[in-house]
């Protein structure tokens, strides 16, 4: 009897991890947080008071969760600003947030380049309004072979970007890089 109350709620458990990895509720509270950090979004902003606010958000963000591959929870992803590596293991997740979006289009880029794991993606845009929406989702395969997909997101002017990564795999890693431009 015990073993089955315990298998049913760890079944449960599985099924809300993996029905959450496919939603936009990673990013949502640091999406608003970036928000409340940020300020008031004016779309004819100049680009160097701009870049001054990203900076100031960037630094209370690391102070708050950090950019080392140890950390547990979000992580900042800078437009333009290079690639972020790491890996995911074991039924876990990734998720990156990035500033308002200065531009209408940006190009979201990952790059499986080791492990085996199936990993499903969910890219979301979260406005100053609060409204959240799906933009992309996708699922890497189940092998060994590399891949490069490259997502490119419109009508996200003055959007905060969340890119959440489930690893769905008990045993299997996912090493990637990840950008936005």
């Amino acid at each position: 009897m015990k073993k089955s109350i315990i298998l049913s709620l760890v079944f449960s458990l599985v099924l809300a991890f993996n029905v959450e990895a496919q939603s936009c509720n990673q990013g949502t509270k640091m999406a608003k947080r970036t928000w409340e950090k940020f300020g008031t979004w004016k779309p004819n902003i100049s680009l160097i008071p701009f870049k001054s606010k990203v900076d100031k958000v960037k630094r209370a963000w690391n102070y708050i969760a950090g950019n080392r591959s140890s950390t547990i929870g979000p992580r900042y992803l800078e437009v333009d600003g290079g690639n972020e590596t790491g890996s995911i293991t074991g039924q876990t997740k990734r998720t990156f947030v990035t500033p308002p979006s200065f531009n209408n289009t940006m190009k979201i880029t990952i790059n499986k380049y080791d492990g085996r794991a199936e990993t499903g993606v969910v890219i979301c845009s979260h406005g100053k309004d609060g409204v959240t929406r799906t933009i992309k989702t996708y699922m890497f395969p189940n092998n060994r072979n590399g891949k490069n997909k490259v997502f490119t997101l419109t009508g996200v002017k003055g959007k905060v970007i969340t890119v959440a990564m489930l690893n769905k795999s008990v045993a299997n890693k996912f090493k990637y890089r990840i950008n936005a431009k």
